[in-house]
């Protein structure tokens, strides 16, 4: 008797085996893709959480320098400034004059310097004491201000002396103009706390480059000592 398998149920056979077969291969493959989608889920996550951190980063450090800027700035301008007045102070003058000397040596032409020092300033302090003097020497540092124009640069030097640089000369009348307008400003009245007022006017010396001096250090103290001879001349 022949047992042998028809040759139609053997195929069926191994058609079922293999689609089991393929079955399984599809459930690993569905598990494989579940856990992939997870991964790349969770990779995706971590890829955010850490670019949200970066740009927080970049936010913090973006505002560190700004303000380490701001602070350089604060800084330099406190190093160039007077801390009562807001005005250049007397390194900052220096720099100014050197500049000034330098473009002229390079295209010709004249400066002149004015050392300005307040009369009876002394007796404020002594009689109003030193807040009033601060009053004094702010609206002086305004009153001589306004008297300038384009190409003129003042400075407080310390106490109560200032000092104005004049570039682009061709002729002394605007030296002698706005000594006069300096003059006549500190002259008027300044208000006092307590509804009372002083006048305390101002010595003017100057000096000229290269007529009086023949570098920097030279032209200031020129004008410092014609300063002084005006103020003996009082």
């Amino acid at each position: 008797m022949d047992e042998r398998i028809p040759e139609n149920k053997k195929t069926q056979t191994d058609d079922k085996d293999l689609i089991a077969s393929l079955e399984r291969e599809i459930r690993i493959l569905k598990k494989q893709l579940s856990r992939s989608y997870e991964e790349r889920k969770n990779l995706e996550e971590i890829i955010e959480t850490h670019l949200n951190t970066l740009m927080t980063r970049n936010s913090e450090l973006e505002q560190s320098q700004a303000q380490l800027k701001a602070s350089e700035e604060r800084f330099r301008f406190l190093s160039q400034h007077d801390s009562l007045t807001g005005l250049p102070n007397r390194f900052f003058f220096t720099e100014a004059v050197e500049g000034a000397l330098w473009r002229i040596r390079q295209n010709e032409g004249r400066i002149a310097v004015l050392f300005i020092d307040l009369d009876r300033f002394k007796a404020v302090n002594d009689n109003y004491g030193h807040d009033a003097g601060d009053l004094v020497l702010k609206a002086a540092s305004r009153r001589i201000t306004g008297c300038l124009e384009g190409n003129e640069f003042l400075a407080r030097l310390g106490g109560d002396e200032f000092a104005v640089l004049i570039e682009d000369l061709t002729s002394m009348e605007p030296v002698t103009v706005l000594k006069e307008r300096i003059q006549a400003a500190l002259t008027n009245p300044i208000a006092l706390p307590n509804g009372k007022t002083c006048s305390v006017g101002a010595s003017v010396g100057v000096a000229l480059y290269p007529e009086d001096a023949s570098d920097m250090r030279e032209l200031l103290q020129k004008a410092d000592i014609a300063m002084y001879m005006a103020k003996n001349r009082i």
